[in-house]
């Protein structure tokens, strides 16, 4: 894959990783400012994850019936739209649409740009799928660090979603360099000719499914509620709550960076197997004994390292077993991920409003180990 198209690759998947993180970081802000609790915020985030839903089905089919380039344009407009709305946010309504702008416009780059890579060439992608969530995760390291500071020494927090437009216009920009480069893969692509659904829609599929859309159920919750978690639970200060989603994320970026070839190296599955495993012991271990900033930060850096590469290499299955709808295969993952991980959002945030959030959070556990399941039924390929 050509050096621009990565500098494509990157930017969009650093835009979406910030965007996304920035709203879980202001959950105790928002939740404030505009008196809600957390089933309320709970049901903001799976609407957005129907955001997500509807965009990941819809994009799938437009990028196998219509020019790359201007279905993928069209997502970056529809996030930065997202990020102008929690920017001029004054309601819950303006915080539903913002988060689903958001989420929708996210959902079309999680689709297009590893489509994007999918065409781009025969050969391994584990690694640079690896890489491209690295990209996903510096945002997300940095989005909670900037939220932190607003916080810490501005009054004005929503003045993040500025920072978060700005940043969201590099994409948008960069893409046009790369203009001629995406039709012609684009085109060299339809050319190939077109597979059968069967071949894509199969148990295969299911598992694969099945294993993502639980993997993200863990990992956006704990993202999500972690601040809020050390702000009720532990009385954790709130500008240093805020920060935790960036420890998180630290862990995933270092993973996705420096183990971006292992996958390849171990095999699939069995390296999958062990970073699924290892995620349960240190997730657990930070909620359970995460009782100062030392220990807390240590843990959860430490649960988004075994976090890392999971995501990518489930993704990048699906692009290497799926010659041919590529678009339909990546639509029907994110899809069904979207929905399945929008209700363990709704049903955390509920838990948490009935029973505290420490409840919350076992529950996210649960779902880990469950994934553990689901991998050990994956196949080779």
């Amino acid at each position: 894959m050509k050096k621009a198209q990565l500098v494509f690759g990157f930017s969009s998947f650093f835009i979406f990783g910030f965007s996304l993180i920035l709203n879980s970081t202001l959950i105790p802000v928002i939740e404030k400012s505009y008196s809600i609790d957390h089933s309320l915020v709970g049901l903001a985030l799976s609407l957005g994850s129907i955001a997500f839903l509807i965009s990941s089905l819809l994009y799938g089919y437009l990028l196998e019936k219509y020019k790359a380039f201007y279905v993928i344009v069209s997502g970056i407009l529809v996030l930065l739209a997202g990020n102008l709305t929690m920017l001029f946010m004054n309601s819950y309504i303006m915080l539903i649409l913002g988060m689903f702008f958001i989420n929708f416009g996210g959902g079309a780059l999680e689709v297009s740009v590893p489509f994007l890579i999918g065409v781009s060439g025969e050969g391994k992608k584990g690694k640079i799928l690896n890489l491209l969530h690295a990209s996903f995760a510096m945002g997300a390291v940095i989005s909670p660090i900037v939220s932190s500071l607003v916080l810490r020494y501005t009054p004005y927090w929503k003045s993040s979603y500025l920072f978060a437009a700005l940043i969201n216009l590099i994409p948008l920009i960069s893409i046009y360099i790369i203009k001629n480069d995406i039709l012609n893969l684009h085109t060299n692509y339809l050319e190939s000719g077109k597979g059968s659904l069967k071949e894509v829609l199969n148990s295969s599929l299911i598992i694969l499914v099945l294993a993502l859309s639980f993997y993200v159920g863990y990992e956006m919750n704990f993202t999500s509620w972690i601040s809020t978690f050390l702000f009720e639970v532990r009385n954790f200060d709130v500008s240093n709550a805020a920060i935790f989603p960036s420890f998180l994320w630290l862990g995933l970026f270092l993973g996705r960076s420096f183990l971006s070839g292992m996958p390849e190296k171990m095999g699939y599955k069995k390296w999958l197997f062990i970073v699924v495993f290892l995620s349960i012991v240190f997730s657990t271990l930070t909620i359970l004994l995460g009782k100062n900033m030392i220990i807390s930060a240590i843990g959860t850096i430490l649960t988004g390292l075994s976090y890392a590469t999971t995501y990518p290499t489930l993704q990048a299955i699906i692009v290497e077993k799926y010659k041919r709808n590529k678009g339909i295969a990546l639509s029907i993952s994110s899809a069904a991920t979207s929905i399945i991980s929008g209700c363990f959002s709704y049903v955390i945030g509920l838990i948490g409003t009935l029973y505290g959030l420490f409840a919350g959070l076992i529950i996210i556990i649960v779902i880990n180990v469950i994934e553990l399941l689901f991998i050990s039924l994956l196949k080779e390929n």
